[in-house]
């Protein structure tokens, strides 16, 4: 089993020369990046980062605003980026990964092979439309929030009928999407870290024009991979976790080049 520390869940080979830093989507966990991490080389240790507020989370407070949620992460990575990473995130998660990585101090964000944002509006324009609300539920109702459910899907559609089910998922639902409705940008300009942008072709929910403006945050123009599948086509489709795999040994490869 995995073992939990600090915020994040990790798994895999303790002396891998990669490590892979994940980040849940709003309303979800970490387990759901598992099969994924579970799927990559042998040679990358995976550190997925999980938002408090979840079931049996000891702490259970959800975070306040983005800022808290980012701090708490932020602080974690820092100890775990001392050799080749790839960082992925997707939907609210690409904020975490977009946002850790650029703070990272100079001499660990070097490190950084590659950021993956998958299935989200970029972070300009998140910022520029964060409404930034003083608490939950205030410009996302519980009827909005359902329908946020239903539109970006994920959910077994007779899971939809448990009023239990849909209460807990609407609730964890609306701390979630307020830390997106709170989001700052991680600084002043563009990134150097290298990005790409992912999205599944059929994402209904992610505009053209919104993943493009990914562009306004790095400096290097990323690299942009549509895939098969809607919004939630990273844990859905094997091509993703094979073009992760395939950035992971990318990664191993720059390790080895620069001890050698």
């Amino acid at each position: 089993m995995p073992a939990v520390e600090k915020s994040y869940l990790r798994t895999g080979e303790r002396n891998a020369p990669v490590r892979l830093l994940a980040f849940h989507h709003g309303g979800g966990s970490a387990l759901s990046f598992l099969p994924l991490a579970r799927s990559l080389p042998g040679l990358c240790e995976t550190f997925v980062f999980e938002l408090t507020g979840r079931s049996g989370d000891a702490d259970g407070a959800p975070a306040a605003d983005y800022a808290e949620a980012c701090a708490r992460f932020a602080a974690d990575a820092v100890d775990i980026v001392d050799r080749p990473v790839v960082v992925i995130g997707h939907s609210l998660g690409a904020l975490f990964a977009h946002n850790v990585a650029a703070l990272l101090p100079d001499d660990r964000r070097h490190l950084v092979h590659t950021v993956i944002v998958s299935a989200s509006r970029s972070a300009v324009s998140t910022a520029e439309t964060a409404p930034m609300p003083d608490e939950p539920f205030v410009v996302r109702s519980r009827a909005s929030l359902l329908g946020d459910l239903r539109a970006f899907g994920g959910v077994q559609p007779e899971l939809l009928q448990d009023p239990d089910f849909v209460d807990a998922t609407v609730t964890l639902m609306g701390y979630d999407l307020h830390l997106a409705d709170t989001y700052t940008l991680p600084g002043p300009g563009p990134t150097d870290v290298p990005h790409q942008v992912w999205y599944g072709t059929d994402d209904a929910t992610l505009p053209e024009e919104e993943r493009s403006r990914w562009d306004e945050s790095c400096v290097v123009p990323p690299v942009h991979r549509g895939f098969p599948g809607g919004h939630f086509y990273l844990y859905e489709r094997p091509e993703p976790g094979a073009a992760l795999g395939e950035l992971v040994t990318a990664a191993a490869s720059t390790a080895a080049g620069s001890s050698a």
